[in-house]
């Protein structure tokens, strides 16, 4: 049997543990000192029997690699990876990571029940972007949950355990822990076991975004596996109203089931994340708006080019004009047929023209359809609905241009002004006039005299 580790063990002849700082099904966390050199280090050691599969630890050692490759300023760095066999012949495996001096996201949510949407976002938003670093170097985290988000006091978001995540689908799938321990966050295609792709990470960090919101998991149940089925086939509850419109309908996008219908990507979903904080903070948004669908006419969107999943909008388009074409044969044959028999049936009687049905006067407008779409796109949209548009901008570095606020929403009438959020660049730093040349108070040069 392993000898349980203590703050007496030194892992390599150059890592001393000093306190342990956390316990899972995969293993211990234990701050420690590099010896070597002199600075605090966090290393993860894992249970005995997660060494005895060959393809596991395989998968482990290259993960370990990957990751330490990673660098990004919220990903929590791998530094040192190490395999131990002591005189007995028992075997120990160990990560040595950076120390993070925070505490995660699962102790602050167990200790404040809830955290504002603004604070939400800023957590999530930083996730995303420190995810997208992993997605463009080919690592997909498919682990994320709050244990796994480290929040120092300055509020920077450092991601964790990347390799772990990785390796744990080569591990036997009865082993504790596995399953259990993050099936709340699982997306559907992967608790389906269908090919995973970066859009699992953005599901995991919309139930990590509604659990801080909404103080509860969207599923939850004493079995992993009632749960892992919920995430395939159930439709999460809604937020509560006090949760602001735009930000439930963002959370709500990355929790579709279809991975095409979320957000675009992981840096995506951080930017507009962080751009909804920041208008949340300078300029709140309503609560508590009734988002019941209106009992009114819904105007189409003509020619509205959807970015994240032209595929599935092209085909929903082109039913939806299907089904309008055949509405309309139908009535335009109806028409024909009763014009007829009252040509047959009547003398002298005039024809009544049918009245054509009034405009609705109303237009319901859906934030999410628009949020995340380019600014002009959404503003010609919404023009073609009879409404007024405004924007106002958010300045942040990456801005594209795009929305990440629609207000008011909800059912309109028409020659309404909607304001529209947008996320745009800062703008250049103006140049300094080139040595030498002379600032005219009318402009223009003075030419000879």
């Amino acid at each position: 049997m392993t000898p349980p580790l203590s703050s007496k063990t030194v892992l390599g002849d150059r890592y001393a543990l000093d306190e342990r700082i956390a316990t899972g099904g995969m293993g211990e966390v234990w701050r420690a000192t590099d010896q070597v050199l002199g600075r605090t280090v966090a290393v993860k050691v894992l249970k005995p029997e997660y060494l005895s599969d060959p393809t596991f630890l395989r998968r482990f050692r290259d993960e370990a690699r990957h990751t330490a490759a990673l660098s990004h300023p919220g990903i929590a760095n791998t530094f040192d990876y190490g395999e131990l066999t002591d005189d007995a012949g028992l075997a120990r495996a160990f990560l040595v990571m950076e120390y993070v001096a925070g505490e995660p996201l699962s102790a602050i949510l167990a200790g404040a029940g809830t955290l504002p949407p603004d604070r939400t976002l800023d957590i999530v938003g930083q996730a995303g972007l420190a995810l997208q670093a992993a997605h463009d170097a080919g690592v997909i985290h498919r682990d994320v949950k709050p244990g796994n988000l480290l929040v120092r006091p300055d509020g920077v978001v450092k991601v964790t355990d990347f390799g772990i995540a990785r390796a744990v689908d080569a591990a036997p799938v009865t082993q504790t822990g596995i399953v259990v321990g993050t099936a709340a966050y699982l997306a559907p295609e992967q608790a389906a076991g269908k090919p995973l792709t970066p859009a699992c990470d953005i599901y995991s960090l919309g139930v990590v975004a509604y659990e801080c919101l909404s103080g509860r998991r969207p599923f939850e149940d004493a079995s992993a596996v009632s749960v892992a089925l919920a995430h395939i086939n159930e439709t999460p509850p809604a937020l509560a109203k006090d949760v602001p419109p735009l930000v439930s309908d963002f959370v709500t996008r990355a929790l579709e089931k279809d991975p095409t219908r979320r957000q675009p990507s992981a840096g995506d979903f951080g930017r507009t994340a962080l751009a909804l904080a920041t208008t949340l903070r300078t300029s709140p948004l309503p609560a508590g708006t009734d988002r019941t669908p209106p009992a009114t006419k819904i105007m189409p969107a003509a020619d509205f080019p959807v970015v994240e999943s032209p595929g599935y909008d092209e085909a929903f388009r082109r039913r939806i004009r299907n089904i309008f074409i055949a509405v309309g044969a139908v009535v335009v044959i109806a028409g024909f047929l009763a014009l007829r028999s009252c040509d047959t049936t009547s003398t002298g009687t005039a024809k009544t023209t049918p009245t054509p049905s009034p405009t609705p006067s109303t237009v319901s407008v859906v934030a999410a359809r628009y949020v995340g779409h380019p600014a002009t796109q959404v503003a010609a949209a919404l023009r073609a609905l009879g409404l007024h548009v405004s924007e106002q901008n958010v300045s942040m570095p990456g801005g594209t241009g795009s929305v990440v606020g629609v207000s008011p929403t909800g059912s309109l009438p028409r020659g309404s002004t909607v304001v529209l959020t947008v996320v745009t660049a800062p703008s250049p730093p103006a140049r300094p006039p080139a040595p030498g040349k002379k600032k005219h108070d009318r402009g223009g040069d003075t030419g000879d005299h």
